[in-house]
């Protein structure tokens, strides 16, 4: 009878313990969503800024960067490497 009581205890222990790391488990995916929340908010936030700033830079300058690399490699294209035009 003391074996079959010390084994009740082990599995007792045992259960307790597998019940405490499951929902300390379930219990942490529950913080995670406003970090992710945060996070994407920053991202859109940074993404807004840099659309503004893009949109300053095009109505004053009239163009972006890679619109400029488009048309020298257009013009590299036309004169050729020997400087002919086609």
């Amino acid at each position: 009878m003391d074996v079959s009581m010390a084994n009740l205890k082990k599995s007792l222990a045992f259960f307790l313990v597998v019940l405490c790391g499951v929902g300390f488990l379930n219990c942490k995916p529950n913080k995670e969503p406003q970090a992710d929340q945060d996070s994407i908010s920053r991202a859109e936030h940074r993404e807004a800024d840099f659309m503004q700033k893009r949109a300053e830079y095009i109505e004053k300058n009239g163009h972006t960067i890679q619109q400029k690399n488009q048309l020298k490699q257009s013009s590299v294209l036309i004169k050729g490497s020997d400087g002919d035009v086609f």
